[in-house]
């Protein structure tokens, strides 16, 4: 009888905490599962066939079954496994990056995922998948996440896919082009992983780019909504994948739910990348039959759940959905989602206390306005003052020709008090870059709102005063300064520049950017009794009544 090799293919992967290694686990083959069959799943799984395919199909031909289903149960409990079953072909797919996307069954009914190790090569991987197939395997078995087509996609690798779609796997049908599901206390997704899986979508898209606008009620980006392990660059990239070939990233799902409202219990990255890509209309958009549930009621409803302890899961997965949910607020209210502070209910205690919650995020914004504000500013500042301080210190070193003799020739310039300073500054000012400090301002205020309006008008006028209207950076950021006063020198305190005039004010009183932007942040606290007074649609979207 052929047996499977005993030598290992390579060494086992680092298993990342609350994962679990193949040593760590028993296969548990479903009821009447054959001696020989148990093998074929054994040496699947173990990456112990070293010969090629040709060691699956003499065990075929012994009569293990291709068809073969078994579970993975943590060693040292009892007891069958009633999820998470798999084929052979579901056990021999590996992951390039070692991405545990099988789970075993712990104590109780806990779960963990499985780190599998690699088989030597990819060659090798297609034919140990191909002698099943070939045997009689369904390349379609199973339903639900045991599909290998869905396994492959989960591990990130594109030879099993290839493998599975040359034998005409069905890809429709099941939201194949899906997220994969990854736990919250699961190790996070490595770049490696993200470019692994992004490669397979595309893929996807190119075998049949009609898979992205596929919906069982949900959109794909109802159900990338909550997938939070994922980073900010690959949620930009999936999403743009998938509405670029169909999938609604404003439908609703059958209880009302628009992806934004999904957000609220999942990925603020999600919600940062829809944001961008949405009207102020859509991000303060009620449900059909509760118009004052916007996606800002409801993040502040998860987060309220989650304060309370009504999650469920260890200290540290709590802890890290706290946090969530706050960013995912933020990340609303950075939107242009403040309309929707008005129209949260203070009916009851709990209403009021999600309210507060609300404002407490939000003053946060408000406060972290000014450091992008002086950070975009020097951003946009930082060549023309690099670049001035630098000639300040050529010119004076410079040869040059005075005139006729008897005047030395070359020789040095001579300048005057802070004249060099000066004369770099007004050069310099050809190198400063107005562009970038909006672009700031836009990173961080992402949707249109009169803040951002406000803001971005703010720091662009004041970049362009500052560079091209001042003689020196001292006198852009002002400070102390000593002044001749009679024969005395007296120190005295300087502000920074203030390039704004207040319309009707005495004697037309100027201000500086920071007293505008506090400005602009009160105003904004205030607009909550008369700017954010409005009326419902008989839709159930909200609209101002005009009152600023």
């Amino acid at each position: 009888m052929a047996q499977p090799s005993s030598a290992s293919s390579q060494a086992p992967p680092a298993v990342p905490p609350g994962c679990k290694g193949l040593d760590d686990v028993d296969i548990v083959p479903d009821e009447g599962v054959s001696r020989v069959s148990r093998q074929l799943l054994e040496g699947c799984i173990r990456r112990t066939f070293t010969e090629g395919g040709s060691q699956v199909t003499r065990l075929i031909r012994q009569g293990a079954d291709p068809r073969a289903i078994g579970g993975l149960r943590a060693r040292g409990i009892s007891g069958g496994v009633r999820f998470w079953r798999y084929s052979c072909l579901s056990f021999a797919i590996d992951s390039p990056t070692d991405r545990p996307f099988l789970y075993t069954r712990g104590p109780g009914l806990t779960e963990a995922p499985v780190v599998l190790p690699q088989w030597p090569s990819r060659r090798l991987q297609r034919d140990i998948l191909n002698a099943p197939i070939d045997g009689g395997a369904d390349v379609n078995a199973a339903g639900g996440e045991e599909r290998p087509i869905k396994l492959a996609i989960a591990a990130g690798n594109l030879t099993a896919m290839e493998a599975l779609l040359a034998r005409q796997v069905d890809v429709r049908g099941f939201t194949v082009m899906q997220l994969p599901y990854i736990r919250g206390d699961g190790p996070p997704a490595t770049r490696d992983y993200e470019a692994a899986l992004m490669s397979v979508f595309r893929r996807l898209i190119q075998h049949d780019n009609t898979l992205a606008a596929e919906r069982y009620g949900h959109t794909l980006v109802h159900l990338a909504a909550r997938a939070s392990t994922f980073s900010q660059s690959f949620i930009d990239e999936y999403l743009t994948l998938i509405t670029s070939h169909g999938a609604d990233m404003t439908a609703t799902d059958p209880g009302g739910f628009t992806p934004l409202h999904s957000v609220a219990f999942g990925s603020h990255c999600v919600a940062e990348w829809l944001c961008r890509q949405l009207t102020a209309e859509d991000v303060n958009r009620g449900m059909p039959n509760l118009p004052n549930m916007t996606p800002l009621a409801m993040a502040a409803e998860a987060l309220g759940q989650e304060q309370q302890g009504e999650g469920q899961g260890k200290e540290e997965r709590h802890q890290r959905r706290i946090r969530e949910h706050k960013a995912t607020i933020g990340v609303l209210l950075r939107s242009g989602a403040a309309p929707s502070i008005a129209r949260m209910p203070t009916a009851t205690e709990e209403q009021r206390r999600r309210r507060q919650l609300v404002l407490a995020e939000y003053a946060t914004v408000l406060n972290e306005l000014s450091e992008v504000v002086l950070s975009a500013i020097n951003g946009a500042l930082a060549p023309q003052r690099d670049h001035s301080m630098l000639l300040a210190r050529l010119l004076p070193l410079a040869p040059h020709h005075d005139g006729a003799h008897p005047h030395p020739s070359p020789s040095n310039m001579a300048f005057g008090p802070h004249e060099a300073e000066a004369i770099g500054w007004k050069i310099g000012a050809f190198l400063y870059e107005p562009p970038p400090a909006v672009a700031a301002i836009n990173q961080y205020l992402i949707g249109e709102s009169m803040l951002r309006r406000r803001v971005r008008a703010a720091v662009g006028h004041f970049v362009k005063s500052a560079a091209t209207q001042t003689s020196s950076n001292r006198e852009v950021v002002g400070g102390t300064r000593y002044q001749q006063q009679g024969d005395k020198r007296v120190k005295v305190t300087v502000p920074p520049l203030q390039c704004f005039a207040v319309r009707g004010s005495v004697g037309g009183r100027k201000t500086g950017v920071r007293e505008v932007v506090h400005r602009a942040r009160l105003d904004e606290r205030r607009m909550f009794e008369w700017g954010q007074l409005g009326r419902l649609s008989r839709t159930g979207l909200f609209v101002s009544l005009g009152i600023d």
